[in-house]
């Protein structure tokens, strides 16, 4: 098997017993690209091992302070991603939200722009979903925001 370039750089969550390898947070070429990830991973991931990878040898590794957490979930493009709690201000410019109630079904297109004024680019979704409520039921919470990126001309 060949590495390719996306090979050279990751950040790999495991369990504390280093038994159970939970998530790939991120794979990217570039050195500066896998830096900043590795350090919001230490924020987001408090009481994980966290192993940060060139190729095969292992750059650092260290369990992030704090108490595990129960794992959020992102829902990008469709797809569900356990353990993933993104900060307002890591959307993009070609990000679009969605929010839907999960008591009656209504959905909405959301601006980030809007949350980011209200809540901060430091917010994160799983505490900005429980502020939030549906403006057709009138019932705060439990609502589900979705990222989706916008199709490209």
């Amino acid at each position: 098997m060949v590495d390719t370039a996306e090979d050279n750089f990751r950040i790999e969550v495991w369990d504390r017993e280093e038994k159970t390898h939970l998530e790939t947070i991120c794979r990217t070429p570039d050195a500066v690209v896998s830096q900043a990830a590795w350090h919001a991973a230490i924020r987001r991931r408090p009481g994980m091992l966290l192993i940060h990878y060139n190729s095969r040898h292992v750059m650092e590794k260290i369990i992030t302070p704090g108490e595990v957490k129960v794992p959020p979930q992102t829902i990008i493009d469709g797809s569900i991603h356990a353990g993933l709690d993104v900060a307002l201000g890591d959307l993009r410019s070609w990000h679009t939200l969605r929010a839907w109630c999960t008591t009656c079904s209504h959905h909405a297109e959301v601006k980030p722009e809007g949350l980011i004024r209200r809540y901060g680019k430091e917010a994160l979704f799983s505490s900005v979903e429980r502020a939030l409520f549906c403006t057709s039921c009138k019932k705060g919470g439990p609502v589900r925001m979705e990222i989706h990126s916008m199709l490209r001309n």
